[in-house]
């Protein structure tokens, strides 16, 4: 599933993930691991709703889980392949960090700040 959106607006998803980003790295400084996680996560989603808005005109609106394939025809196969298992692990622990009762480790919260950052990364690269 997919939802139109302006392709000029890219940028306010961007700027959400850069946002998200920042939060994640702080709140993993402070070891609040599992508003790091969760931050991490919305960072990943918003750099690759940016990337889709920008080249497709269009984000993923179904569940969070298929956003990357939103993007499967922007960036080359290896990029995308990086770009999947930077997010799988990402969504790994997303109902669980989210949902659950359980409580999200500092590791945990220091792995989702890499794969978000290496998203946003790729994005940024992709991106004018």
């Amino acid at each position: 599933m997919s939802k139109p959106v302006n392709k000029s607006l890219y940028r306010n998803y961007l700027q959400k993930a850069e946002e998200m980003l920042e939060v994640a790295e702080y709140a993993a400084k402070q070891s609040k691991n599992n508003a790091a996680v969760t931050a991490s996560v919305h960072c990943a989603i918003n750099a690759i709703d940016a990337l889709s808005v920008f080249y497709l005109g269009k984000r993923h609106s179904g569940g969070h889980e298929g956003a990357v394939d939103a993007v499967k025809g922007v960036v080359d196969p290896s990029e995308f392949r990086d770009m999947s298992k930077q997010f799988g692990g990402l969504i790994a622990l997303k109902n669980e960090a989210e949902y659950q009762p359980d409580l999200m480790k500092a590791s945990q919260a220091r792995d989702a700040v890499t794969r978000a950052g290496r998203i946003l990364s790729k994005v940024r690269q992709k991106l004018p």
